[in-house]
């Protein structure tokens, strides 16, 4: 009886991981043991990779969620994505970095650069005005979800789901491999192989809510803020269609910060996107939004931004800018 009440709980389990779309973290990626410990001691002695002064919450083989996420994504793991800086992973991938960027410091430390693990701050751009303190887990279940890159369902735990579905909303020309290898990883996680279609926006404001919906300005601007999920052939935007279609002259380069003027072509949604191809073919109807200007995790300019912005003699102050805005 007992054998057949086990085999049921491990069918209903294993139906359960099989309907979570993530990427990794999800069915027999890992095991439990990897980050979990029972009983914490085994014969008097730590589990293998555990902090010392345990037993700690959620059975946690070390301190914090954060620890444990970097203890492989620090870079100490060739096949693990590095979101520590700094990052030389993806050094001659023809990325400059990862999708999300990376954080400029372990847990504790206040970054004017990045997202603040394990530190109380102010959310900005949220309202009413509050600060929390961001973990990894803030933003990613560590189990999977049903969401691209593992991202949780409800940010701010208010309101209703945010489904950002791979294959629909978000798609990749690569996909992680398991068990994940150097070069594959590489190839899943560089910015450059993934395309945007919708949704990121959204995400992004649950908590930033201060930022979406675009709200009126007073003439002669359009918007309070810098809109989001905006086409490049909205009426008035000030936008010039035809040089960010064309993708060369000001504010177009190769590399950021070679003191040239230039930085690679921002990203973008492409609304109507169906495959890999489609989402990253420059278009009249070509959206900004979020990550079009921000890393999600940070990156090496003041908040988050993909260059250099409001940095006095950079060559690249504002080439973001001039892609779109190009006069």
């Amino acid at each position: 009886m007992t054998s057949r009440i086990l085999g049921i709980l491990f069918i209903n389990l294993a139906m359960s991981a099989a309907a979570l779309g993530g990427e990794y973290h999800s069915q027999t990626d890992i095991i439990c043991s990897d980050c979990h410990t029972t009983h914490y001691s085994e014969r008097g002695a730590l589990p293998e990779h555990a902090d010392p002064g345990g037993p700690f919450s959620t059975l946690l083989l070390v301190a914090s969620a954060d620890r444990l996420c970097l203890s492989c994504h620090d870079g100490t793991d060739p096949t693990a994505p590095d979101v520590l800086a700094p990052v030389t992973m993806y050094n001659g991938s023809g990325s400059e970095f990862s999708g999300a960027g990376y954080f400029s410091a372990p847990e504790g430390t206040v970054s004017a650069i990045a997202h603040d693990l394990g530190v109380d701050t102010p959310v900005p751009f949220s309202v009413p005005p509050r600060s929390m303190i961001i973990s990894c887990i803030s933003c990613h279940d560590p189990h999977s979800t049903s969401n691209y890159r593992n991202m949780i369902l409800n940010p701010d735990s208010a309101g209703a789901p945010i489904n950002i579905a791979l294959d629909t909303d978000v798609f990749e020309n690569f996909r992680p491999q398991v068990p994940p290898n150097r070069s594959a990883t590489i190839a899943a996680y560089r910015s450059d192989n993934i395309g945007y279609r919708s949704g990121m926006a959204n995400w992004c404001a649950d908590c930033h809510d201060a930022l979406f919906p675009n709200a009126p300005g007073n003439p002669p601007a359009h918007f309070q803020r810098h809109p989001s999920d905006a086409g490049q052939d909205g009426s008035g935007y000030h936008v010039n269609v035809g040089h960010w279609m064309n993708g060369s002259g000001d504010g177009f380069g190769i590399t950021t910060g070679d003191n040239l003027e230039g930085v690679p072509r921002l990203r973008f949604q492409a609304p109507t996107a169906t495959n890999y191809g489609s989402a990253v073919t420059p278009a009249s109807n070509n959206q900004i939004f979020c990550n079009s200007c921000h890393f999600a995790h940070g990156g090496p300019y003041d908040s988050g931004l993909l260059w250099p912005f409001k940095i006095a003699g950079e060559a690249d102050l504002y080439s973001g800018c001039q892609q779109c805005h190009y006069k």
